[in-house]
């Protein structure tokens, strides 16, 4: 990625990994905690935060003893061959990752929002958006992350202030009822599920200001926001919660604030703006990569194709639930960010670590 054009600040890079992390979150499957008591998911949080402090460690050394170039302009410098095949890696993680959140979001569509009807029309609309959402880059993705989330964070606080006279503590069960191994389980499949820690070691040279602390705060954040919002779940629905397939979706249709009857339809509107931010942010980085790795092939023609792939993919995907069970598979979403968060910083810094001592 080039580092001399224009930088974002870290607020705004943060910012937007907030927004596609809180997707993440609010997008939950019940399929997602059926190893612990949903009570077990307010300490979760705790654990994920401390693995992600680890899984970062070597981004972050990386940063600090490489300068200003991510892990693909590092290894470009050692040998082209190499950065292109660790290229690969990176794009066939955001191309997963992107045709996860669309189906996620088809699934949604189709069995909430429109149970009765064939969605593949919405499907289709919203990748060309989030297509054309990821041509004027990552600036305006910056730009556009604030003003998203300047709408999203009041209405989602909105939301829980209304479910606060619902809340029933009776519901809360003890914490590690079942031990800590499910809780940590649990926890590393969360991490798998973040790429957004891949984002970041990749785009870290494009964001101006306090990277390291920013990332502190943002990861900190996201782990108090998890808490509140499990919190939320477990104390209205109790045990019902894991019996629903969005349990969140459910959590807003019950709440209630003065003429309001429910609140569901501003937290799908709240849904939609962070999928937009997320899935057009893995479509710039992916067609960033293919055009500055393969030159011949401009940015445009990049989100061209990739948009071509990504429809028919989920097309296919949303005709069977079973199809997004493969697709959406806890054991490939951790390899492909331990290979792109952990394994590959670690084999660059131990290059670039290698040639300094040999200058020395």
């Amino acid at each position: 990625m080039d580092t001399k054009k224009g930088k974002i600040s870290a607020f705004q890079f943060f910012t937007m990994l907030f927004l596609c992390r809180m997707l993440t979150t609010v997008t939950c499957l019940s399929s997602y905690t059926q190893a612990v008591r949903l009570s077990d998911m307010l300490i979760e949080p705790i654990f994920r935060l401390v693995l992600s402090i680890l899984i970062m460690l070597p981004a972050y050394f990386l940063q600090k003893h490489c300068g200003n170039k991510n892990v693909l302009e590092l290894a470009h410098e050692k040998n082209a061959v190499l950065s292109r095949i660790l290229s690969i890696f990176y794009i066939v993680t955001f191309f997963v990752f992107t045709v996860i959140t669309v189906a996620k979001l088809d699934l949604f569509a189709g069995t909430v929002i429109f149970p009765e009807t064939n969605v593949g029309y919405i499907l289709v609309f919203a990748v060309l958006l989030c297509c054309y959402g990821a041509y004027p880059g990552f600036e305006a993705l910056g730009r556009s992350a604030v003003l998203t989330a300047f709408l999203v964070v009041p209405a989602l606080a909105f939301i829980m202030v209304a479910l606060t006279d619902k809340t029933d503590v009776l519901n809360l069960s003890p914490v590690f009822y079942n031990g800590v191994e499910p809780v940590l389980k649990t926890a590393v499949e969360s991490v798998g599920r973040s790429v957004e820690y891949a984002i970041v070691v990749l785009a870290f040279p494009r964001v101006s200001g306090n990277v390291k602390k920013g990332f502190c705060v943002w990861i900190a954040a996201e782990a108090l926001f998890v808490a509140v919002i499990f919190f939320f779940a477990v104390a209205v629905m109790g045990n019902f919660a894991s019996t629903q397939l969005f349990p969140f979706h459910t959590l807003a249709s019950l709440a209630e604030f003065a003429m309001f009857d429910r609140l569901d339809a501003i937290f799908t509107s709240l849904w939609i703006m962070c999928a937009f931010v997320k899935i057009s942010l893995l479509i710039y980085l992916q067609s960033k990569i293919i055009s500055t790795e393969f030159s011949f092939i401009k940015r445009k023609y990049a989100i061209i194709g990739l948009a071509v792939l990504i429809i028919p993919i989920n097309l296919y995907i949303s005709q069977q639930i079973q199809r997004f069970n493969i697709i959406d598979n806890s054991v490939l979403k951790i390899i492909l960010v331990t290979v792109t968060v952990l394994i590959i910083p670690l084999v660059v810094l131990f290059i670039k670590k290698g040639e300094k001592k040999k200058n020395a």
